[in-house]
């Protein structure tokens, strides 16, 4: 008896094989979105944000008596 199942090793196979034209397909996928983004000018909104809070993080003041988390 097979450990493995003839359909489960045909999907290993298919994914393997099919996992380069899926990863390319995303990949423009992702351009695209990009380039809507772009176009509506959300996209400068969004890296101000981003940068904005990046900054300004550590300068935000705790609460008195919340103590920060460490294991």
């Amino acid at each position: 008896m097979n450990s493995l199942p003839t359909c489960a090793m045909w999907s290993i196979i298919a994914g393997a094989v099919l996992s380069p034209v899926l990863a390319f397909l995303m990949a423009i996928a992702v351009e695209i979105f990009i380039g809507v983004l772009k176009d509506a000018g959300i996209l400068e909104f969004l890296a101000v944000g981003a940068i904005s809070w990046l900054l300004l993080r550590k300068l935000r003041v705790r609460p008195c008596g919340s103590a920060s988390v460490e294991t």
